[in-house]
C-alpha cells in the first residue's frame, strides 16, 4: 500500500487517497527492474468520477433508496458521496490495494451500508445484481470491451440502470456505439478547468410505445 494523505475532494466528505508523488516514484522505481508493469490505475481520483459526481448530486434520483454497485471504482469517489442517499453501496475493484483502502475509508466515515468487495470486471458473477451500476472510466482497453459489454448489457437486460462515465477519446466511441441502443440520457461536464470533456451516460432498457 502506498503512503496515504486524507484529501479534502468535496464539501461533503474527506477520503483517504494515496499520495500522488509517493505513486508516481514507487512506479518509476518499479520500471526500472519490470518494464511491464502496470501503473497503478486505481490509486488516482480520475475526471470521469468528478463528473460521475456530480452528475448524480444534480439527479439524485438515480441513486436513491438503491441498491448500488461501483465496478472498477479505485479510489471510489462516487460511491461514498451516494452512500447517504443509496439503499446499500458495494464499491468493488479487482486490484486487493484498492479494495482495503476502501474498507478504510468506509471506517473513516462510519458508512453502515457500503461494503467493499474484490471483483473483476472481467468475470462477473452472473447471479450480481443491483438497481444501479456505476462505471467511471473502465473503458479504456479495447481488449475488456467484448466482456464489458456482455455484463453491461446482461445488467440492463436484468433491470439494472447503468451510470457511464467517460471521458472524449477515440477509443470509446465503438464502445458506446455497441450500448447506443440503450443510451437513455447524456450530459456532458468540462473537468479540470475545462481541459477534459466527460460525459455521462444512463444506459437502460428502452420501454417501446
Amino acid at each position: 500500500m502506498y503512503p496515504l494523505i486524507l484529501e479534502q475532494l468535496s464539501p461533503e466528505i474527506s477520503l483517504w487517497i494515496p499520495d500522488t508523488e509517493a505513486v508516481k516514484t514507487q512506479y518509476e522505481n518499479l520500471k526500472t527492474q519490470d518494464l511491464h508493469v502496470d501503473f497503478p490505475f486505481w490509486a488516482k481520483v480520475w475526471a470521469s468520477s468528478k463528473a460521475m459526481v456530480a452528475f448524480l448530486q444534480e439527479e439524485p434520483k438515480w441513486i436513491e433508496n438503491k441498491k448500488v454497485i461501483e465496478i472498477g471504482a479505485g479510489i471510489g469517489f462516487p460511491s461514498f458521496i451516494v452512500a447517504e442517499k443509496a439503499n446499500s453501496v458495494i464499491i468493488s475493484d479487482y486490484n486487493s490495494d484498492a479494495v482495503s483502502l476502501a474498507q478504510k475509508n468506509i471506517n473513516h466515515l462510519n458508512i453502515t451500508n457500503a461494503t467493499a468487495n474484490v471483483l473483476d470486471w472481467n468475470h462477473i458473477p452472473s447471479s450480481l445484481f443491483a438497481d444501479t451500476i456505476l462505471l467511471s472510466d473502465i473503458n479504456y482497453n479495447p481488449n475488456d470491451f467484448n466482456s464489458l459489454v456482455d455484463s453491461i448489457t446482461r445488467f440492463i437486460n436484468m433491470g439494472s440502470t447503468i451510470v457511464l462515465s467517460t471521458p472524449n477519446r477515440i477509443t470509446t466511441n465503438p464502445f458506446i456505439d455497441r450500448l447506443s441502443a440503450f443510451v437513455h440520457k447524456t450530459k456532458k461536464y468540462p473537468i479540470d478547468n475545462g481541459e477534459t470533456e466527460i460525459a455521462v451516460f444512463i444506459l437502460k432498457k428502452q420501454v417501446a410505445y
